[in-house]
Formats: structure tokens, C-alpha cells, sequence
């Protein structure tokens, strides 16, 4: 069976999870491909416009996941306690029924950690009805998925790029992938020899960071931040000049810690990793400056954004919000990158002694 799945939205975040499921379920779980000219045009036509770009990005992914058997499409309810998503997710598959091609089934399973693992197991065995697998399976395939999901952020945190840590999952949901990476296939899949539970042991493929230009940190929405078609390729022009670091690269214990320094909680989970990472980078002396990627018609980036350019200017550190639609052009973000970047050349070489900011905006002002 061959089930597939949108190269969107969740895809950035939870994607080993969902390989690891089925992958313990003999179940080949196909991805799209990525994001090209025709499949944004056909989100663009599609989706109703006031949708944000992300949402009609999954929409054109949709309309080419035709040679499968059926497309999986999970409701994320609640990846954490006491978190939501965002109300356009949750409201995922249904706003999204029209996209799919003619004579393809929809998969779908409701995921809400804030009921719990034990409800989150109780869906994931509905759902195997569906999938003619017994419970025990369920329950293997599930232990199996929370490894995977383990493993691929303990490489994020250590350094390993997005698109290294994809290549391994791909892999092994898709058995094709395996010779990309220099594996035989041999009858039924299998894993590479240094994969050990769900955890790639080959350090040498870890990506660094290029030790030229400012340190600069690249926060916003894993499907923005990743989705290179959308944002220009805004992460590879970055590193070609600056050292950059990106949202996963900061573990959970950092963000709550900063999460706890607010009078009220955020409730949205994305929004809640951001803040948290981003107030991380800006309290960071090696950090010499932030760029907040957003989408137009976000709601919750209207607030993250809003907390860490407060927090920002207290610490008189230089940020940018850059806000991307599918009318942004390639000249008005590569221009407003470099200008960032000098800027922050400039300041470090000649007006370190000076505030970004003009007069002194921070919490120690005078100004009201």
C-alpha cells in the first residue's frame, strides 16, 4: 500500500513521526515533490484567498499526490500539553476536501497530546481499523513513530540541517530514496547499517555553520523557514554570507524556560517554539541580529512577532520582520537581506557603541 503525503505544513515538523508509523506497518508513505512553479499555481487557484500562503501551498501539493492509493492527512489537534495549533491546521482535512485528485481516498486521524498518550494510542488504533492492522501492530508502529520523532530532533539540536535529517526518513519511508543515499535495496527495506533506532550515527554529515560573516539567527515557521520555493531560497543566501541559526536548533528546556518569563502563556505550540528560540538568540552576545520570517494574514505571528521585537529592542538588538505572500518578490527580499546584513557588518566594525535603534527604546529609557 502506498499512502501520500503533502511535502506542507506538517511535513516540516512531523514528518519522522508519521514514517516511523508506517514504516513498522509496511506501509510506503510517498511524498510530493517539492514545491515548484506548477504546484504553487495550482494552490494559488484553488485555495480561496483569504487562506494564508502555507495553507495554498498544501493545497497545490494535494492536486499531484495522484499514482497512490489514498493521501494521508492527520487533524493536529495538540502536539503538547496545554498547546493548540493553528486554528487553520486544526481545521485540516476538511477545508481542504476540494484539493484532492479524483478517485483518491483521505486518510485522516484526530492527534490531541492535550488528552494524553493514552487517547492519542486509542485514535491511532481507530484508525488502524481502517488500515486492517491489529492493535498489537498499532502499538509497535506507535512506539516506533515516537522514536523516530525523538531521533530527528536530537539531530536538529546538534546541528544537522533539515534537509540532511529529511534525506534519512525519506529513505526509509520510501524505499526508491534508499539508492540517494547509497543504499541497496535487498528484497523488503531495511535500514542502514549505522541507523540504530531511528538515530543516524554517521557524523560527518553534519552541516556547519560557515565561519565568515555575522551570527545571525533565522526564526519563523518551520514551513516558511524550509519551504525554499516560497521564500527564494532566503536560507541558502543567508548562509552564502553569515552564519545562521534557525529555531530547532534551541531544545525545549531553553524555551520553557523563557516561556515562564511571561505574564500569560502562549497556547499555540509553533508560536510558543519561536518565541522561546528567538528570545533565546536575542539574549545571546553571539547573536549579532534576528530576522522574523512571517507570512501575511498570520494571527499568530502578529503576536510572536510583536513579543520579540519588544524583547529585541530592550536588548538593542538589530531585527527584521520579513512578511512573504505569493506576490513577494525576489528583488525586494534578496535587497532587503543584504541591506540587513551590512547594516550588521557596519555596526560591528564601526558603530558597535552605538543602539540600533536611534534613541534608546529599551526598558531602561526615560521615554514613556
Amino acid at each position: 500500500m502506498r499512502l501520500g503525503f503533502p511535502r506542507a505544513l506538517m511535513y516540516y515538523e512531523y514528518y519522522p513521526f508519521w514514517a516511523g508509523f508506517f514504516y513498522k506497518l509496511g506501509i510506503e508513505l510517498v511524498t510530493s515533490p517539492l514545491t515548484n512553479r506548477e504546484i504553487m499555481e495550482s494552490g494559488l487557484k484553488k485555495a480561496p484567498d483569504e487562506t494564508c500562503l502555507p495553507v495554498k501551498i498544501l493545497v497545490g501539493h494535494l492536486t499531484v499526490l495522484s499514482d497512490v492509493d489514498g493521501i494521508f492527512l492527520p487533524r493536529l489537534v495538540s502536539m503538547e500539553k496545554n498547546t493548540y495549533l493553528c486554528p487553520k491546521i486544526l481545521g485540516l482535512p476538511e477545508s481542504v476536501l476540494y484539493a484532492l485528485p479524483a478517485g483518491v481516498q483521505l486518510y485522516t486521524v484526530d492527534i490531541n497530546w492535550r488528552e494524553g498518550k493514552r487517547e492519542v494510542l486509542k485514535q491511532l488504533m481507530a484508525f488502524g481499523g481502517t488500515l486492517r492492522a491489529t492493535k498489537g501492530r498499532i502499538r509497535e508502529a506507535f512506539a516506533e513513530a515516537q522514536r523516530w520523532q525523538k531521533a530527528y530532533q536530537r539531530m536538529r539540536h546538534s546541528g544537522w540541517s533539515f534537509t540532511e535529517s529529511m534525506q534519512c526518513f525519506e529513505a526509509l519511508a520510501e524505499p526508491m530514496k534508499l539508492k540517494d543515499l547509497g543504499f541497496k535495496q535487498v528484497g523488503r527495506r531495511q535500514k542502514p547499517e549505522d541507523f540504530e533506532d531511528g538515530w543516524l550515527l554517521d557524523q560527518a554529515v553534519r552541516s556547519g555553520c560557515r565561519e565568515k560573516g555575522p551570527k545571525i539567527a533565522l526564526v519563523g515557521h518551520s514551513y516558511l523557514t524550509y519551504e525554499s520555493y516560497a521564500n527564494m531560497n532566503l536560507l541558502q543566501r543567508l548562509r552564502e554570507k553569515a552564519q545562521v541559526v534557525v529555531v530547532e536548533n534551541i531544545g525545549p528546556s531553553p524555551v520553557e524556560e523563557q516561556h515562564s518569563k511571561l505574564q500569560k502563556k502562549i497556547f499555540w505550540s509553533h508560536a510558543k517554539k519561536i518565541f522561546g528560540a528567538g528570545a533565546v538568540y536575542v539574549e545571546d552576545p553571539e547573536i549579532e541580529g534576528l530576522i522574523y520570517l512571517s507570512c501575511f494574514g498570520c494571527g499568530t505571528d502578529s503576536m510572536t512577532n510583536d513579543l520579540l521585537a519588544r524583547r529585541a529592542r530592550q536588548n538593542q538588538k538589530p531585527y527584521v520582520v520579513l512578511t512573504l505572500d505569493e506576490h513577494s518578490g525576489e528583488a525586494g527580499v534578496v535587497t532587503r537581506i543584504e541591506a540587513f546584513l551590512d547594516m550588521l557588518e557596519r555596526r560591528r566594525d564601526y558603530e558597535s557603541h552605538l543602539s540600533s535603534y536611534g534613541e534608546r527604546l529599551d526598558r531602561d529609557s526615560s521615554l514613556t
